[in-house]
């Protein structure tokens, strides 16, 4: 199976699911506490399926929290009943069947979605259970804290609360907001006495802060990536690969891809890598980035295009291998979007799924 998908493209993505095992781990070790394993948008582009199934199988992992619907019936369907679902963002009444007959556990973060999905298990005459958000601070989704949590319990008879939840705005930068935040949901929990899971730290705050809370949500920490400084070590999980399929050689004066960015200023040779934009590799690194081939450094020169980008081969030994390195062990996610002034979220949720993903256990 390798061997052909490879066969299908130079271009492939290597995820080690051993890596995702032991930042699982790491995590429940900082928290002191079971997690909900955030596999929303693809496994970050690492693949929902696969990385579900090796953690419920392989390390027990069976709280999932997903962005949508469809991606909680998608694992639904490949672990059955056997993990709890949670679908954290927002979800349109349209799809509340969906969501209960696929017993997933929907987030309510106002009176309106509350009232309409409680007025839609009445119907069926039917409950269900429920995440509820509070808003400390993101000022995203959510209630406030000022909610009357009595109240809200005593008008919506079929939402069945098992998970109160907030989201923090700034865990990787700012402590003194960050604790403010923690203080907030921990004196709401202990004002009104609340019994069920309870889950505030992301990656970052796993990473950073004490947790209070019998949940926590970690998500890009999974992937072996944090924001902000901290000296946790993680696994990266993912790598691209590629090779050189064609060589230019240019004279001084010659000029590279659309645009004509890039002047030769000596006579050189220059590799095309089948990978560019549509694939996720950012046109915003048009002459910054860099790939390794056979281990050395190259600049990528020219504007990257849909589905090439180029390569300066200076010091390349022309007759080797010419693997092409795009992200990995070399030059990783957090490197590429440094260079590309994002997150390394972006990057990884970028990476298309016309890359073949080869999956590896140690």
């Amino acid at each position: 199976m390798i061997d052909k998908l490879k066969a299908l493209r130079p271009t492939y993505a290597e995820v080690d699911l051993s890596a995702i095992g032991y930042n699982v781990e790491k995590a429940r070790e900082l928290a002191g506490t079971d997690i909900i394993a955030i596999i929303k948008a693809d496994a970050y582009c690492h693949g929902e399926l696969e990385v579900g199934e090796y953690l419920f199988m392989h390390h027990n992992v069976t709280k999932f929290g997903v962005a949508t619907v469809l991606e909680g019936i998608i694992l639904r369907e490949q672990l059955g009943t056997n993990v709890t679902v949670f679908v954290l963002g927002y979800v349109d009444e349209l799809f509340f069947q969906e969501a209960y007959e696929h017993n997933l556990i929907l987030t309510i973060g106002d009176n309106d979605t509350a009232a309409k999905y409680d007025h839609f298990l009445k119907e069926h005459n039917v409950k269900a259970d429920v995440t509820i958000k509070l808003n400390t601070g993101m000022n995203r989704l959510g209630f406030t804290t000022e909610m009357g949590w009595y109240e809200f319990n005593s008008s919506f008879t079929n939402l069945r609360p098992v998970h109160i939840m907030s989201h923090l705005s700034s865990s990787d930068s700012d402590k003194d907001f960050t604790d403010k935040q923690c203080d907030e949901f921990e004196n709401f929990i202990k004002k009104h006495r609340i019994k069920c899971h309870t889950s505030m730290l992301n990656s970052s705050g796993i990473a950073g802060y004490k947790n209070r809370f019998s949940l926590v949500r970690p998500g890009l920490l999974l992937y072996g990536y944090l924001d902000g400084e901290n000296d946790v070590k993680l696994r990266k999980s993912m790598r691209i690969f590629s090779r050189i399929v064609q060589i230019q050689y240019l004279q001084k004066g010659d000029t590279v891809s659309y645009g004509r960015k890039f002047t030769a200023d000596k006579d050189m040779a220059i590799g095309v890598v089948p990978i560019g934009y549509a694939d996720g590799y950012p046109r915003c690194l048009t002459n910054k980035s860099h790939v390794y081939v056979d281990d050395k450094k190259c600049k990528v020169t020219g504007t990257v295009c849909m589905d090439m980008i180029m390569v300066d081969l200076t010091g390349v030994d022309l007759s080797g291998e010419l693997k092409v390195e795009v992200m990995g062990d070399n030059i990783d996610a957090e490197e590429l979007a440094t260079l590309a002034d994002t997150i390394s979220y972006e990057i990884l949720t970028g990476i298309q799924q016309r890359i073949p993903r080869i999956y590896k256990v140690d």
